[in-house]
């Protein structure tokens, strides 16, 4: 994959089932849209399989007046028109029927974009949670880059927390994150373990013995990050923080993110070892959960 570019970014799709929380996923990528000058398609996937079960266990012949969908077409076209004049950037919206992973799935391959955003919570495909399980297989799914949205975008992103554990979907994070928001301060965050402490301890280890293997350990860290660090060839060397960290990767991603009120995580969607065969990685997944900010999901 090449280094992306800001300019490489010419379509963004969002999906949105309409509801206020699914709008905070749309300002987001209306921002990111006018500050690229790229184009935005607002996707609405209608289950109308679940909207005949719900007419039918409810029914919803005595209520059920207007057919949902030219109803979701109308407002779409509204909030297109709206956002369009408001950003000063091209919107279309789009409507499909079926399943929502796998409608939104099959409309980003018929799609040449280059950003997937979408929304933490929903009041339809998403449900509850981001972490349901259809917006989980959404992400694992996308063969794109995926944002998650969890705050109103009241500004452009600034302060960007990369994770990184060295492996490809990681660098293709790094790369990117350089490349898309080049004005922002970047740190770079590699969480590491230092193994084997409790059978350390088991066998006779001093906490004096045990705090020298720490920093031996940390300082193996630190050169394999700077060494990292100088492959990756950022266009502001200086703006990027190198910082190596013992601890689980997961939670040390999002404490550090709280610690530097990050309004960004970067991070690739599955990373090297046996976890790096899954189609997301349980430490992605994690960060997904815990996050206190939005999430880019590199794959």
């Amino acid at each position: 994959m090449n280094q992306p570019s800001p300019q490489a970014v010419r379509t963004i799709v969002v999906a949105t089932d309409l509801s206020p929380a699914a709008d905070v996923a749309v300002e987001r990528a209306a921002r990111l849209a006018r500050q690229w000058q790229a184009g935005l398609c607002l996707l609405h996937v209608f289950n109308d399989g679940f909207w005949a079960t719900i007419k039918t266990v409810y029914q919803g012949e005595s209520w059920a007046q207007k057919e949902p969908l030219l109803v979701a077409r109308d407002q779409l076209s509204r909030q297109a028109r709206t956002l369009g004049e408001r950003y000063g950037i091209a919107v279309r919206g789009e409507t499909r029927s079926g399943r929502a992973a796998a409608t939104i799935a099959e409309f980003l391959q018929s799609q040449e974009a280059q950003l997937l955003v979408v929304g933490e919570h929903g009041e339809d495909w998403i449900g509850d949670t981001v972490v349901g399980g259809t917006a989980l297989k959404v992400l694992a799914a996308a063969n794109l880059p995926v944002l998650l949205v969890r705050r109103p975008a009241s500004a452009d992103f600034a302060n960007v927390l990369i994770a990184t554990d060295f492996s490809a979907p990681a660098g293709r994070a790094a790369h990117l994150a350089a490349a898309w928001f080049p004005a922002g301060e970047a740190t770079l965050l590699y969480a590491y373990f230092v193994p084997f402490e409790g059978r350390m301890r088991m066998a006779g280890a001093m906490d004096e013995d045990i705090a020298r293997y720490r920093s031996d350990e940390h300082a193996r860290a630190q050169l394999k990050l700077q060494q990292y660090v100088s492959t990756l060839r950022p266009a502001e060397p200086e703006r990027l923080r190198a910082l190596a960290m013992r601890g689980e990767p997961a939670a040390t991603v999002v404490e550090q993110a709280k610690l530097m009120n990050a309004d960004l995580i970067v991070i690739g969607k599955h990373g090297g070892g046996a976890l790096g065969e899954r189609l997301l990685g349980s430490v992605t997944q994690n960060v997904l959960y815990h996050s206190p900010c939005d999430v880019l999901v590199v794959p």
